[in-house]
């Protein structure tokens, strides 16, 4: 969940991925991707009504994101103001105070952030130097050395500053299975449960409306059959996902949501209804990806995980793993960097001074000294993927020390020798016997946490509406005299209007 507040230091005139509060008065705005805890204000009503009295506020973002974003009427008044940036593309745009006609140059570049549809990395570059802010970004050991517009020819560009995803800059998420591997368990349990009968179907729990298409598209594709989604207006200009995807609830893959006000009180109960058309009682698994969950195991575990007669977990991440940020962090070394969230547990000053020894002035153990001609760029250094890749075999590279939270034991891991399902289990589900919890040839006891705690939320459905906060907050700042002068200072002097 994101806490950053929306300012730079370096470029304190934009705002990103936050739109309320002192974020009121940007000359420019910029949104990463269409998740809410990155959309905080953005259809709010203060915001609105600038919009109609500032003509040369806009929000920058992808193509993709700005089709996400439109699909909801709430935000159809940003239309006009939208401005899609292709991503590698670096475009020069002016930031111009409409009361007193100042105007500064910046130089932005969108880079694929590997969260989302359409999700992106800011990179600014402008007389206040270079900074790149990831928002939410899942890229993998060494991806980062082949952007070539992080480097200038062979070289690193020098960065003043990282705003950086650390979700889960957490040691106990050192090693997060990558999405491939994911995949392949998932394949693996789907193909054995769907492979019994047509009435046997496989429900994909998944918390966040967008993120998981890697997952739709790739077992469609393995399958031959669509997965039912609630509704496909958000996909309808993306060829390459909704030709897998489907309204049709006669399929055997499931990735259905239940309405907000039900979903705590439905468990594994399959969205869209728990018989086929013609009236036969479906057979349904439920699984659900996620990360957190698996962070708080205290031995190796695999990427699938059972957790009850008919629902399984999946380790599956769409932040960078603690290695993942080190590799980053590590290779672009920047004078500082700014944690964009703070893990659960943790503090902002204890992340601070966690990002401080891949930081330069740590490495170097001196200031960066500036001169008239600027400082020497440092050489792209070649991926060793030895030194990291190999640390953990699995999701930990050593047994963590309990959690805080409470336990049960007995709990159900699928066999650690590999991501497929055994073969006796296969034997199991395909006669329909209830595999024993004991049984040791296919589980290994393991700890659950008592609790279903918080997954990371990420959510873009109307349901997942937050209308009732940005309208107290509005009301709020309305009040307030020093937001107010703010922000009426921000428009022409013709322009200006009083609150009501």
């Amino acid at each position: 969940m994101s806490s950053f507040q929306g300012r730079m230091r370096e470029y304190p005139t934009i705002s990103i991925d936050r739109f309320d509060k002192d974020n009121l008065t940007a000359r420019a705005y910029f949104l990463s991707h269409c998740h809410k805890d990155h959309m905080k204000g953005l259809k709010g009503p203060i915001l609105k009504r600038r919009l109609e009295c500032c003509l040369k506020v806009h929000l920058y973002c992808s193509p993709v994101t700005k089709e996400l974003l439109l699909t909801n009427p709430k935000y159809k008044f940003w239309e006009s103001r939208i401005v899609a940036i292709e991503v590698e593309t670096p475009t020069q745009i002016s930031l111009v105070d409409e009361a007193s006609g100042e105007k500064e140059d910046l130089v932005v570049t969108l880079l694929p952030a590997g969260h989302c549809p359409g999700s992106v990395m800011f990179l600014f570059e402008g007389n206040n130097g270079t900074v790149l802010y990831t928002g939410d970004f899942r890229l993998a050991m060494g991806e980062v050395a082949r952007m070539e517009l992080l480097h200038s020819g062979n070289r690193v560009k020098d960065l003043q500053n990282v705003y950086l995803d650390t979700t889960f800059f957490d040691p106990k998420y050192y090693q997060i299975p990558s999405r491939e591997q994911c995949l392949q368990g998932i394949t693996e349990l789907v193909q054995s449960w769907i492979s019994n009968s047509p009435y046997h179907v496989v429900w994909l729990n998944c918390k966040a409306a967008y993120g998981y298409e890697y997952l739709f598209t790739n077992l469609s594709d393995e399958f031959g059959i669509k997965v039912h989604v609630n509704k496909l207006d958000m996909f309808k200009k993306m060829p390459e996902i909704i030709y897998h995807v489907t309204t049709d609830r006669n399929t055997q893959v499931h990735a259905c949501r239940h309405p907000r006000d039900e979903e705590f009180l439905q468990g594994n109960r399959l969205p869209c209804g728990i018989t086929a058309k013609n009236g036969t009682p479906l057979r349904i698994i439920s699984i659900k990806p996620s990360t957190m969950w698996f962070g708080e195991r205290t031995k190796k575990t695999n990427v699938i995980v059972r957790t009850g007669e008919s629902s399984y977990r999946a380790c599956f991440s769409f932040h960078s793993s603690y290695s993942e940020i080190k590799d980053f962090l590590t290779h672009l070394q920047p004078v500082n960097a700014y944690p964009n969230v703070v893990p659960l547990g943790k503090d902002i000053e204890a992340v601070k001074k966690a990002l401080l020894p891949f930081c330069r002035k740590t490495s170097r153990n001196e200031e960066p000294v500036y001169k008239p001609l600027g400082t020497l760029k440092r050489l792209r250094g070649a991926f060793n993927s030895d030194t990291e890749v190999n640390c953990a075999e699995d999701l930990f590279d050593e047994i963590m020390p309990k959690s805080y939270r409470r336990k049960l034991a007995h709990h159900q891991d699928l066999d650690p020798v590999k991501y497929s399902i055994p073969t006796r289990f296969v034997d199991e589900l395909k006669n329909n016997r209830t595999i024993s919890a004991t049984d040791s040839s296919y589980f290994y006891s393991g700890q659950a946490s008592a609790s279903n705690f918080v997954d990371c939320e990420e959510s873009n459905d109307d349901e997942y509406d937050d209308d009732d906060e940005e309208n107290k907050t509005s009301k709020e700042l309305v009040k307030d005299p020093i937001h107010t002068t703010e922000f009426n200072n921000c428009l022409s002097s013709e322009l200006k209007f009083t609150f009501e």
